[in-house]
């Protein structure tokens, strides 16, 4: 799918561009809008063009096509009458409720934001005749019709009008085309609906006021919702303008009054729809070829904000001024995606699309809304819509520590802001709200990843540490751990505890997690010289094999980590249960969602990745550990959907096999990553779908918290990364590179110039050095990197943290 928008072309044009595309090989559908006016402004060389927006936009994957700027506050785009709207837009045929700036990306759950919906549409005389109801006004989009790039977004609907809309960091401008417009007396007439519901009808009620300005009608106000995935209830503010507006009307259900003078209301709640109505004037119509825009501004602060991030933002509501606002949002987008440099010779055209696209969605979310957060004050940036980081921590998060430290940089110190006004890190966030927390404290990972990777800039992590020790020590609320005190007694989560404000579900994957939460104090304890805590949280560590039961025994192989009593008795769980071998859908925060969280014991019981020696131990050595991972996948318990699994692919790595490791890299990403609209098999996740295919791009994935990185095989010839050191570059090159076709397996490596036959580097040797890593690829699979010495780290085996960090 080609996210190139043709518009404006005529079809002849379309046709051209179409068998040029072809020529090229690209085997993405090109989308083109006819009759929109955007201008052609996406290279042919930049990351952008390489960009499609829909991946992933069916089946599940809830990502986000619409208009956005990197971890932009404003997302704009399109919202369905769908089950499957998390974020606003599904690539099927269902209905079209409006277009709303606010919309999260790739997550589950229930829909997410997706207020302050506007509607171009047609109305029987004047707007005192609008279909206002959504079961009314919604409109079938034209099919085709929808295109999109960075910046950019487009729709058409088939009530002969064609949606525009591009944005900025806290504004969008739409522009709307009424084809088939009649000129000044028809009988039906043009006009812009604005709706306060949100996507999950979470509205509770708001406020509004309109002023009639010179050539414009201008509609403030705010509302009240509840977040998707958390607790508690927020506020948010807009400020819509629409030119050349010729009447305006507020209505409740079907209930329309007209109001002609300046004045504020209360808006109540309906669940068919409360909001406004604007009548654009014929006249104007008639002479702007049927061409109208609005713009809104939005602000978690206030409405007032709302309309200075507006006016400041995009000065002007004309045709000029859109072009002019998507030229820029792409622009912004080309600087943020060309941090890397791919060498693309060899490789097909859908990789390089799959790449660019899952490097774009990395950089949606969360959103920087410094400076406009409404809940303290403070001299800290803020980000939310951190959805979540048990999916993020693993992958997205340590991909920031290479491409866009600043930004990483400025979200530890919102994550450490949080901790100082709410008493913990956040799990997960959302709408300024605190969100449901799934597994362990993985904020800690995230602190920890960023801090063993040398990111400093503007950190206090003093108190970083003390906000990773409160989430170990504190009993929860939403954010932190629980079971604290029962921990301490038994060394691990008994299954018959009861657990104040917990569901007292997890035990198992919950353990698991906490005891790398502890390792993540541990390395950032020690390198802060608290050796007191760094041996405390190391000692805490090694938690995770009071879970290992070695006597239970599932598909031929012994050993499964499993759910135990206060009296020390192993209680079974079928190691396979919420596997896609067995009831997949049953293990999330549900009270009878048993021990583990979106995925089996048989996933799990791998997960101690600053122990992976222990863990082969105690699955009866390395044959035995690599073909209880052949079995992990070729038996069905593995789900490309869910996190906690990613890094099993490269786990052969610690058994000497890094030939299986390549193996099994490509086959997955071939099988589960694609350019197509199904193209991912879950949620994206806030872009932890998209993280694993640019890492596996790379050819190596990070042991997250840590600064270890597990080698696979590049797929692609050369890659230049940011480095810590200004102004150079880390290079990762290859010797008879073919695009993993066939000359996939690592012959032999160097590294800064000398041979290095480990199969895993660290952080600061290639990256933060500037490094050079060359691998030598061939056909076969060879002894580099199968040695006992050539094997990444283990805590039970290391001589100390350092190798960590």
């Amino acid at each position: 799918m080609r996210a190139l928008v043709a518009s404006g072309y005529s079809a002849a044009m379309v046709a051209v561009l179409i068998i040029f595309v072809l020529a090229l090989s690209v085997s993405a559908n090109l989308h083109h809008s006819a009759g929109t006016r955007a201008e052609p402004v996406v290279s042919w060389k930049s990351p952008s063009w390489h960009v499609s927006p829909f991946i992933g936009t069916t089946k599940g994957g809830h990502v986000f096509p619409g208009a956005t700027l990197p971890w932009g506050s404003t997302k704009v785009g399109a919202d369905c009458k769908s089950q499957q709207n998390q974020a606003g837009y599904v690539s099927d045929d269902s209905p079209i409720l409006g277009f709303s700036p606010l919309h999260d990306d790739g997550t589950g759950g229930n829909p997410s934001l997706g207020q302050f919906k506007v509607l171009p549409m047609w109305c029987p005389e004047s707007i005192a005749n609008c279909s206002t109801t959504e079961s009314d006004r919604a409109v079938n989009r034209t099919i085709g019709s929808q295109g999109a790039h960075p910046g950019y977004f487009t729709l058409g609907l088939q009530s002969n009008i064609v949606a525009e809309m591009t944005v900025t960091d806290h504004a969008a401008l739409y522009r709307f085309t009424w084809s088939n417009f009649s000129a000044p007396g028809s009988t039906i007439k043009p006009a812009i609906l604005f709706d306060f519901a949100d996507l999950a009808h979470s509205f509770s009620y708001g406020s509004q006021k309109v002023q009639f300005l010179n050539n414009s009608i201008r509609l403030s106000g705010r509302g009240l919702y509840s977040p998707s995935f958390g607790q508690g209830y927020f506020n948010v503010s807009f400020c819509l303008d629409v030119p050349h507006a010729s009447a305006f009307a507020e209505y409740e259900s079907k209930k329309i009054k007209p109001v002609t003078e300046d004045t504020e209301s209360k808006v109540k709640y309906a669940w068919t729809g409360s909001g406004s109505l604007f009548q654009i004037s014929d006249s104007y119509l008639s002479l702007s070829k049927s061409v109208a825009l609005a713009r809104i501004g939005i602000s978690w602060t206030s409405e007032e904000k709302a309309c200075q991030y507006a006016e400041h933002e995009i000065p002007l509501i004309d045709s000029a001024q859109f072009d002019k606002t998507q030229r820029a949002a792409l622009a912004i987008w080309d600087r943020t995606l060309g941090t890397l440099e791919l060498d693309e010779e060899g490789v097909s055209a859908d990789r390089v699309v799959l790449f660019w696209s899952s490097l774009y969605r990395t950089y949606i979310s969360p959103n920087n809304i410094t400076g406009d957060n409404p809940l303290w004050d403070s001299n800290e940036p803020y980000y939310d819509s951190a959805y979540c980081l048990w999916d993020t921590a693993r992958g997205v998060h340590p991909l920031l520590t290479i491409t866009q430290r600043e930004v990483q940089a400025q979200f530890v110190r919102a994550l450490i802001d949080i901790y100082r006004h709410e008493g913990f890190l956040p799990d997960c966030r959302m709408s300024l709200c605190k969100g449901l927390t799934q597994g362990g404290s993985n904020a800690d990972n995230v602190l920890s990843d960023s801090y063993v990777k040398g990111i400093r800039d503007g950190i206090d992590w003093n108190d970083g540490l003390a906000a990773m020790r409160a989430d170990a020590e504190k009993n929860w609320d939403v954010e932190g751990r629980g079971g604290i005190e029962a921990r301490l007694k038994y060394g691990y989560l008994p299954i018959d505890h009861y657990e104040q404000g917990g569901l007292n579900t997890r035990t198992v994957s919950r353990m698991l997690e906490y005891a790398f939460n502890d390792f993540s104090i541990a390395l950032v304890a020690q390198g802060q010289a608290d050796g007191q805590t760094a041996a405390q949280y190391l000692r805490a560590s090694y938690d995770w094999q009071n879970v290992w039961d070695p006597n239970i025994t599932d598909s031929g192989f012994q050993g499964f980590a499993q759910p135990r009593s206060k009296e020390g008795k192993f209680k079974f769980q079928d190691p396979r249960r919420c596997s896609p071998a067995l009831q997949p859908l049953s293990c999330f925060l549900n009270s009878a969602g048993g021990a583990f969280y979106e995925a089996p014991s048989w996933i799990y019981s791998f997960y101690a990745p600053h122990d992976m020696a222990s863990v082969i131990d105690l699955m009866g050595g390395k044959n035995t550990f690599i073909l209880r991972l052949d079995a992990l996948f070729d038996k069905n318990f593995w789900d490309p959907g869910n996190e906690p699994g990613f890094m099993n692919c490269f786990l052969y790595n610690y058994g000497g096999r890094p030939d299986k490791t390549v193996d099994r890299v490509l086959s997955i990403l071939a099988a589960h990553w694609t350019t197509g609209i199904d193209g991912l098999a879950g949620n994206d996740d806030s872009g932890a779908m998209g993280a694993f295919a640019v890492f596996a791009s790379f050819g190596f994935y990070p042991v997250a918290g840590t600064s270890v990185y597990l080698l696979s095989t590049p797929l692609f010839k050369t890659i230049k990364f940011p480095s810590s050191q200004p102004g150079q570059k880390a290079v990762l090159s290859t010797i008879d590179f073919d695009g993993a076709v066939q000359n996939k397996y690592i012959q032999s490596a160097s590294l800064n110039g000398q041979s290095m036959t480990r199969n895993w580097f660290t952080h600061e040797e290639f990256f933060g050095r500037g490094g050079t890593l060359e691998l030598t690829l061939g056909p076969k699979p060879s002894a580099w990197g199968t040695k006992h010495h050539d094997l990444p780290p283990s805590v039970s085996t290391a001589k100390s943290l350092a190798v960590f960090s």
